[in-house]
């Protein structure tokens, strides 16, 4: 009895493994102006997933940039090389000197699968920043880019 529980057990287990889908989870780098610089993690479970990136860089001993972005992502199409998908993102970039910066934006990304577990993005859409003191606000063409391993 207890050989038949355990072998429904490890048939239950590995049927369920293998029907998940394995490209759920994202770790990796992201740069961009939207979305903002550094370490990045999607969450990505069906159409809808999330991105966060964050990073602190370090110009100097006492000059340093911190950003922090949110992005909201769409899959368009999926495809088994090429996916297409639509995002929304936000970020803040904080100057040790100088006002906070506030970038959002909205666009389209390809995701290329160009091996088992890793996947390069690019990203293009229009975006705005603004600056918490309102010393300049500008529009226009915004790029992001990632390299992210999936598990």
């Amino acid at each position: 009895m207890k050989k038949t529980i355990l072998l429904l057990s490890l048939i239950c287990f590995t049927t369920n493994y293998y029907a998940q889908d394995t490209q759920t989870h994202h770790i990796g780098t992201s740069i961009g102006i939207t979305t903002g610089i550094g370490i990045s993690y999607r969450y990505w479970p069906s159409k809808l997933g999330i991105q966060i990136t964050a990073a602190p860089l370090l110009l100097s001993k006492s000059d340093k940039i911190y950003s922090i972005g949110m992005s909201a992502l769409y899959t368009l199409k999926d495809n088994e090389i090429v996916d297409l998908y639509s995002y929304v993102g936000s970020s803040i970039l904080i100057e040790t000197y100088s006002p906070l910066i506030y970038n959002a934006g909205v666009g389209i990304g390809f995701k290329f699968d160009f091996l088992k577990n890793l996947n390069y993005n690019i990203q293009f859409g229009y975006g705005a920043n603004i600056s918490n003191k309102q010393s300049f606000s500008r529009y226009g063409i915004v790029g992001e880019t990632g390299l992210y391993y999936h598990f």
